[in-house]
């Protein structure tokens, strides 16, 4: 008989940030979701990762919730690969995808339950590779590309200096509202996200 190998570590959450792995890519506007786990990781005091599914995790307790903390490093076309294999070992998990997004203005967070990619490639790969559009994510504004920069080089880019003030905000928004996601508390996760600091 054989027996399906359970995943030995608890992890009731999972945050997925997505961005481009390396240091040529540390600093652009796309890896917003990687800055995100970074801040969070920060707050839990975690500084070690484990390399698994394609993926650079690391492992935290977000309130009192055992949460995984997953950086794709398939780069961010192929970001699909790495949430897939995380759910087949942790299904029962609840997971959201924290992601930069064009469309918002730089440093507006914004929670979306379902919906299509809207061009995000990253997106566009985990809606194939889960053969569904419903699934929960965390949009980190970045402001739209200036009609003369292409929008890849612009999301490829670093952002400037007054960007990147307002980018840090979203940031630390987008880990409280994690948090409070992990505790299965939207009502306040809303109220973080519509805070007066955004505007």
């Amino acid at each position: 008989m054989f027996w399906r190998r359970r995943s030995a570590r608890q992890v009731d959450f999972i945050a997925f940030g997505l961005g481009n792995p390396g240091q040529r890519y540390a600093a652009t506007r796309h890896n917003m979701g990687y800055r995100v786990l970074d801040e969070l990781a920060r707050r839990c005091r975690v500084d070690r990762q484990e390399h698994r599914h394609h993926g650079a995790a690391q492992y935290c307790t977000l309130g009192t919730v055992p949460a995984a903390l997953v950086k794709p490093t398939t780069y961010m076309n192929l970001s699909g690969g790495c949430v897939s294999a995380w759910r087949a070992a942790y299904p029962e998990a609840r997971f959201y995808v924290i992601f930069d997004d064009l469309s918002l203005p730089a440093g507006v967070v914004r929670f979306k339950r379902r919906g299509s990619s809207g061009g995000h490639r990253g997106v566009e790969s985990i809606i194939q590779a889960l053969s569904t559009t419903e699934f929960d994510r965390l949009k980190v504004g970045i402001g739209a590309a200036p009609e003369w920069i292409d929008a890849t080089e612009y999301v490829l880019s670093p952002p400037t200096p007054a960007e990147d003030a307002l980018l840090r905000g979203a940031v630390a928004r987008a880990a409280d509202a994690l948090t409070a996601l992990a505790a299965d508390d939207m009502d306040q996760a809303l109220r973080l996200l519509s805070s007066e600091e955004q505007t």
